[in-house]
């Protein structure tokens, strides 16, 4: 059996249905908006829009003891300027406060936490937003319950496109490989990074460098299928030749550090908050992803497969 099916069985394995394809998650997400709608005075009316890994196909199954990640934008019918963004954050938290036993109250958003037996099943987090006077130019409300002045902002935001260049950046079928290849590597981000704590890279981080570096690729020949290893493999080159050296001072000693700008509003640094250290743990992490889809390409074997991605990488 090729490498390729043996791609393709992994990805029917770890990959989630869209947000509109998942009946129980979109159960999940109307109580919580007919919540908001039955609680929130009549002058703030809002619309609300999927986004996330759900929204654009990019999603997996959560590991084991994980949790499901529902994204969902709330755009408020009123003028950014004219409103504290806290206080419209208060809005929603105290429509859906009591909804379940945890709803909690974070910087860019509103959790929602749902259980099952115990262990967590869900969260749905709300993200509040506004446009400016001209019904355009979407700002995300940040800022914790009790965050002084100068710690809330309505920060630019443009995820809607964002998404969009996700959607059509890679038309067709190597739309559909520029997804699994992403999925690919946030189950690797999975198996390899500890599950607690912020040393690994988010979703958002690897999905945005497959923006900026994915290449699709094809085996040999007029009939020939996607090679999903090609393609992965070229895509963590380059993700490794974009770290850069930077003097640890702490350490006395030079470490590898990326810089991954978000291409749109807020246009910010997304893996700017992780220490020197995280940076280089992330790095040597990609050597051995590199090393291991190498292994793969020369001998045509999994076992290099399963050490990288896991157990539900099939061995034949």
């Amino acid at each position: 059996m090729s490498l390729q099916t043996l791609f393709r069985r992994f990805d029917e394995a770890i990959k989630l249905r869209r947000y509109k394809e998942s009946k129980e998650l979109v159960e999940k997400s109307q109580i919580i908006l007919d919540r908001i709608r039955d609680k929130i005075a009549v002058p703030h009316t809002f619309q609300f829009f999927p986004q996330g890994s759900y929204a654009v196909g990019t999603g997996i199954k959560p590991a084991e003891k994980g949790d499901y990640d529902i994204d969902v934008g709330i755009e408020f019918n009123v003028c950014w300027e004219d409103h504290n963004p806290v206080v419209v954050k208060g809005w929603v938290y105290d429509a859906v406060k009591g909804l379940t036993e945890d709803v909690r109250w974070r910087g860019p958003c509103i959790t929602v936490y749902y259980k099952k037996g115990g262990e967590p099943r869900y969260h749905v987090d709300l993200a509040i937003l506004a446009k400016d006077r001209h019904g355009a130019g979407l700002r995300l409300a940040r800022g914790k319950q009790n965050a002084a002045p100068p710690d809330r902002e309505w920060q630019p935001d443009d995820r809607k496109a964002f998404m969009q260049a996700v959607e059509t950046r890679h038309p067709d079928q190597n739309g559909e490989q520029f997804r699994r290849v992403i999925r690919y590597l946030k189950r690797w981000k999975e198996e390899q990074f500890p599950r607690e704590g912020r040393s690994a890279p988010t979703g958002l981080a690897l999905t945005v460098a497959a923006l900026q570096w994915f290449r699709p690729m094809t085996g040999r020949g007029p009939s020939a299928d996607d090679d999903d290893l090609g393609a992965t493999l070229s895509l963590v080159e380059s993700l490794r030749a974009n770290f850069r050296q930077v003097w640890d001072q702490p350490a006395q000693r030079n470490k590898y550090r990326l810089s991954l700008r978000f291409p749109f509003a807020p246009n910010d640094d997304i893996v700017g908050r992780m220490s020197n250290e995280q940076h280089q743990q992330f790095y040597q992490r990609v050597e051995k992803l590199m090393e291991f889809l190498g292994e793969a390409r020369r001998t045509g074997t999994t076992t290099p497969l399963r050490k990288a991605f896991g157990s539900e990488f099939p061995e034949k």
